[in-house]
This record gives structure tokens, sequence and C-alpha cells, in this order.
């Protein structure tokens, strides 16, 4: 074999950091320099880059590295001086002294290198340090500068400080470009301001530039993230009058608003009438139809993108086996998880816990365990809060010994995650080991960080309404439990009877059932049916929707007579006339 130049060696190292395998990156950097070649400012920005978001062995890594740049021409080099402090700054151990003493000795500081320190300063939470920068680099005379102001946004964006970003859009004035705008909405649907996005969105279509296709595609993203189908429509209208539809990144786009809004149909229709696709036109209308719970329909959309010569990625084969997962295809999911080394694809943490909830979910526990043993890697948090939801599902997880392994590897891997205490705690509570349930709901109550509430919305024409479980603040509060009372006898009636498994919690039945009766998802329903108008009821939630409420809704659509699509964070559910389209399999 010939051998290997700097080049060459550079190209792979790069190929392999922005490709998502640090690990491999870094063991190349180490065969070069072993092979007495000398890297380039390329080879280290790269390598640096693999270093980032890392534990002490690649942050030893990068201070060798670091060391050996000093003693090159490549200390003074801004490139270099950019790539460590994000190194530093992007390690999940506190290192800012370190990137901020690159920053202090950097011998010229580009307006990247500014933008560096000041996302570092960030990111760790340091907006005093932050602002001061922001302060000493106008000083230096860099205000004014689009690309910097520009950069900034995004780095303010990406720390969580909006009312920064809110403040430098409106001092920048007429120097707005097409990337400010677009950091502006992307900023807010990063932080979870969907509200504020689609409001920004309105605001930039009246006094903005003319939107661009990544403009569109950020602001159907928007739509996308909140199932705001009404504005989701209007922007493709609004797309059609500004001949964009035609764009690959626009069609694609509206693939995956349509796909993750409940109109799967609408997303099949844009796909087949698309002349071009990319890779991500052909993952968003597999994952469409995974999430549907349209397993057949997503393998299809497969077997075609290879017949089309579109080679799949790591993305692609994620919604091919959750399509074979929520479809209990076990013998599909296995062929295809085997089959991704034959595109040189190794799988990653996600696949395998595809894989494993593809056991899972068809009670294949034993199975599942054997998997899990089988790893080439060790099983991370996502692997076991797979395995303690499989556990949850399962008529027989409680017997299982693997969920009480679940437990204590999600403790001691995430002990301040607040998910991993509710789900131990539903596992306790349904062994009726109630004594625990307050044990790890006390635990929990200790953790600097808060469970996320279940909270439900539906978006009609005078705008987006949001509920809690038990919630009173809504102004029809009166009228929306007056019309869940009603609904809960009549199901009662039909047959409906109340999953009192799913109240967590140590009390009399009927105090039980009374909690169940107001769940997030029911107060939502019982909203859109005091309405006259007979609008289509979609609801989604941020929260996976619970065994009980699954049921009610089976009965809901057949005593109301109307059509329920319900999205929560796994997948959607189609309720009509008594049934759901997930087969409750899901």
């Amino acid at each position: 074999m010939q051998e290997r130049n700097v080049v060459s060696w550079t190209c792979l190292i790069t190929g392999h950091a922005q490709n998502g395998f640090p690990d491999e990156a870094c063991r190349l950097f180490r065969l070069m320099i072993r092979s007495g070649l000398e890297p380039t400012r390329f080879t280290f920005g790269s390598v640096l880059r693999a270093c980032q978001d890392s534990g002490p062995d690649r942050l030893f890594l990068g201070t060798q590295i670091h060391g050996l740049v000093s003693k090159t021409w490549h200390s003074t080099n801004t490139w270099v001086c950019n790539a460590l402090i994000s190194m530093y700054g992007g390690c999940r151990l506190d290192s800012t002294w370190d990137a901020q003493r690159v920053f202090d000795w950097a011998p010229a500081k580009h307006f990247i290198t500014w933008n560096s320190i000041i996302s570092v300063h960030s990111q760790r939470g340091d907006t005093i340090s932050a602002f001061e920068l922001f302060s000493g680099m106008q000083t230096h005379g860099m205000s004014g500068d689009i690309v910097l102001e520009n950069a900034l946004l995004s780095s303010y964006a990406k720390s969580g400080e909006m009312d920064s970003c809110e403040c430098l859009f409106r001092k920048m004035a007429d120097r707005r470009n097409g990337v400010s705008w677009n950091s502006m909405i992307s900023g807010y649907i990063q932080n979870g301001l969907m509200q504020k996005a689609m409001d920004f969105v309105w605001f930039m279509i009246h006094n903005g530039p003319k939107m661009d296709g990544f403009t569109f595609a950020t602001v159907l993203s928007a739509c996308a993230s909140i199932a705001a189908l009404d504005s989701g429509m209007e922007i493709h209208a609004f797309g059609i009058r500004s001949h964009l539809e035609t764009d690959v990144v626009v069609g694609s786009a509206l693939v995956d608003m349509y796909g993750k809004s409940g109109r799967i149909d609408y997303a099949s229709r844009v796909f087949e009438s698309m002349n071009s696709r990319n890779e991500f036109s052909w993952n968003s209308m597999i994952s469409g139809y995974a999430r549907h719970g349209n397993g057949d329909k997503a393998l299809k959309v497969f077997r075609e993108m290879q017949q089309w010569g579109q080679e799949p990625d790591l993305v692609t084969f994620v919604g091919v086996l959750s399509a074979c997962s929520h479809a209990g295809l076990v013998e599909e999911g296995s062929k295809y998880f085997e089959s991704m080394k034959n595109h040189g694809l190794v799988p990653q943490m996600e696949h395998y816990s595809c894989m494993i909830d593809i056991l899972g979910r068809t009670g294949k526990l034993n199975e599942m365990e054997d998997f899990i043993k089988k790893m080439p890697v060790r099983p991370n948090n996502l692997i076991w809060r797979t395995v303690l939801v499989a556990c949850r599902r399962s008529k027989d997880g409680a017997k299982s010994g693997i969920w009480k392994q679940a437990s204590e590897m999600l403790l001691e891997l995430e002990p301040e995650n607040p998910v991993n205490y509710v789900l131990i705690s539903s596992m306790y509570a349904y062994r009726g080991r109630w004594e625990d349930v307050a044990k790890t709901r006390t635990a929990m109550r200790t953790l600097p960080v808060k469970k996320e509430a279940g909270r439900s919305w539906v978006t009609l024409h005078d705008g987006l309404h949001v509920f809690v479980a038990g919630d009173r603040s809504h102004p029809n509060t009166e009228e929306i439990y007056a019309k869940l009372h009603v609904l809960i006898q009549k199901i009662r009636d039909a047959g409906y009877v109340p999953q009192a498994e799913f109240a967590l919690y140590d009390i009399d039945m009927e105090t039980k059932e009374e909690l169940l009766s107001y769940h997030s998802e029911k107060l939502a329903v019982a909203f859109v049916l005091t309405r006259s108008c007979r609008v289509p009821i979609r609801i989604m939630k941020n929260l996976r929707v619970c065994g009980d409420c699954h049921s009610a809704f089976c009965y809901i659509s057949k005593i109301v007579g109307r059509k329920i699509t319900l999205r929560d964070c796994n997948r959607f559910h189609h309720f009509e006339n008594g049934k759901c389209s997930c087969g409750d399999f899901w």
C-alpha cells in the first residue's frame, strides 16, 4: 500500500471527526505522529474538534496536542488558537481557565477568536465575563461587523441567552441580513420558545428580507417542533407564491413538517411530487411513516431509496429500526440491524436502543437481556432507560431481574436526571412497593433539576392552548371540567374502566380515578369539544401517553363520533370509532 502523506492523514482524521467518530480520529492522529509526519494547521484543527465534548481521556490528549502546538510555529496561527479555545470550552470538565489562557496569549484575535471565548463563558453560565469580553471586543474596533454580530447571535442562542440575542438584534438595525433573522428563529426553537419563534416568523414575513430556501426550512422546522399544522400550511402556501416549492431543501422540510404535524398523507403527497430528493427527504419520509405506525410503508420507502441509488446513513437506519419497533417486526428489525455493516456503518447507541426496544415491545425480555450482554460497547443511560420502559410495558417486566439492574445503572450514570426516578418509581408502584415509591420520590425532590411537567396543547384559530394535569388556569376552566365530567360518565357507561395502576400514588381507588380524569390530554380534548365548530381534534403531548388515557380516547372517539389525533413524544395515535391506529401496540 502506498505510504500516506500529510494530506491523506488529515483527510482521514477530518472525515472521522466530522462523522461522529472522535475516538478513531484521535487514534489516527497518534499513528500519524508516530509515522514522523508533522501535522498541518488543518490537522490540528480537526483532531482538536474531535477532543471536544469529551471526558478525561480525550481532554488529556487535547492538552498533549496543545503542548505539541506550543513547540511549533502553529502556536501563532489563528485557526489553531480558535480550535484550542473551542476544545477546552467544549470539554465536559471545566477547562474555562485553559481556554481563557489560550485567548490571552493569542497573538492575533480574529472575530471568531472573540466569538469562541465569549461562547465558552456563556456555556458555563458566566454571563458577566461574556458581556465584559463583548465590550472589550467592541473597543478593538470590531463593532458593526455583520459576520461577527451574526456569530454572536448564534453563540448567545446556543447558550440560552435569548434576552441578549434580542438586545443585539435590535442594535443591529439596518445591518441585519438573512443569517441574522435565521439565527433568531433557530435560537427560539433551540430554547423551546416555540410561540416566540412563530411570532418572529410572521414579523419577518412582513418586516424582514425576502426568505430563501434555508429560511423556509428553518421556519418549517419551527412549525414541526410544535406540530403547528395551520401555520405550516400557511408557510407552504407562501413558499408556493415565492416559487420555492421545487427547492429540494424546502420540499424535504415540508415532508418533515407534515409528518410531525399529523398529516402523513400530505407528507407523502409532497414527497411523491419532488423532482429530486436528498438523504433528508428519504429519511423524513421513512421516519414519518415510522412515527405514524406504518412500518410496512416505511420499509417500502427504504427499499425505493436503495433502488434510486441513495446510500442510507445512520439516521436512515434509526428510522428503519423505529418502524420495525412500532410495528413489532422483530425478524425484519434484526435483519436490517445486521445489514448496516454492508453499508460500512457502525451501529451507534441509538441503533442498539432501537433493537432493545423491538425486543422489549414484543415481550422478549430474555432475548433483550442476551442482546445487551453481547453488545460490543458498554450500555449507556439511553440503553438502560429503554430497558426500564420495556420492563414497565411488559406484564412479566416486574419479574425480570434486569429492571433492577437497569435502575441501579441509571442512578449511577445519571444521578440527577428526574426522568430516571419517575421510571423507577413507576416500577415500584406497579409491584405495589409503596415504601420504595415514597423513598424514590423523596430522593427526586432533592434534585437540582425538576421533572418536566406533562403538558398537552391544541392549536385553534384563536391561538395555542396549553394544559397540565389538574390545570385550572384556563379562562374556560369551569366549562372544560363540566364537559369532562359528562364525557367521563358517558365512556364509563360505554364500558371504559379506569386503569388505576397508572396513578402512581398509594391512595384510595376513588382518588386515583379522579386524578386520572384530570390528565392533561383529557383536559385538552374536553376543551376542544366545548367549541361548537367541528374542527379536527389534534392534541400534542410532550410525554408518552399513559395507558389509561389511551383507553379513554378510544371510547371518546366512538362516543363523540369524531377522529382524534394524539401525538406524544414517541409517535402518533389516530383514534377513530373506538380503535387506535397503533392497535394498542405502542
